[in-house]
């Protein structure tokens, strides 16, 4: 493989909306505020303060309770970036995630996490989300390397099946030890 791609949050770094919506909603209402407001901001339409300010309005708690209640749930796995810090060097490594601005960007920031990857592609720069195929189209564009050279984790089984759709080799992510075996598998590690 010429290229490793992951995901973000859910791989390198725990979920957010999933955890914080459903602390000021029911879990139905949790579903559709993601498929609505959430694919807005993952798309660039609207950025986190907008996300935060509409969330207000829906709960009537401060913009700024609410940003820090995101920022509680953010945690960086050190044994994923140890592992990615690990194939630098071997292989080319990038992220592919959907993210709405500016709120992936200061993560990778403040835990110094950019340094890691040798390409980006986040849905929120792009306008595009996974599993659309073309963002994944953009990713292998810009690797400049064939799908089939490319392997991709994610923990979402449907951006799974978009990635092998494309041709690429594609495993979900289910844990660090898991990832190690089917990168071992495919001749990486």
């Amino acid at each position: 493989m010429q290229a490793i791609v992951f995901d973000f949050f859910g791989v390198i770094c725990s979920e957010i909306a999933p955890f914080v919506l459903p602390r000021y909603m029911s879990a139905e209402a949790a579903i559709e505020y993601k498929a609505s407001v959430v694919e807005r901001a993952d798309l660039g339409e609207i950025d986190l303060p907008q996300v935060l300010e509409h969330l207000s309005q829906r709960t009537g708690l401060a913009p700024a309770d609410l940003d820090a209640a995101f920022w509680g749930c953010v945690k960086i796995d050190a044994e994923m970036v140890a592992l990615i810090e690990s194939l630098r060097g071997r292989t080319t490594v990038a992220l592919l995630s959907n993210a709405m601005r500016p709120f992936l960007r200061q993560i990778m920031e403040k835990h110094d996490l950019a340094r890691l990857f040798d390409t980006m592609v986040i849905s929120c720069e792009e306008h595009l989300t996974k599993p659309n195929p073309a963002i994944y189209r953009l990713m292998i564009e810009r690797l400049g390397v064939p799908a089939s050279e490319c392997f991709f984790t994610d923990d979402n089984p449907v951006n799974i099946e978009a990635a092998r759709a494309i041709g690429m080799t594609a495993a979900p992510f289910t844990g660090v030890d898991q990832l190690k075996r089917d990168l071992a598998a495919i001749g990486v590690l």
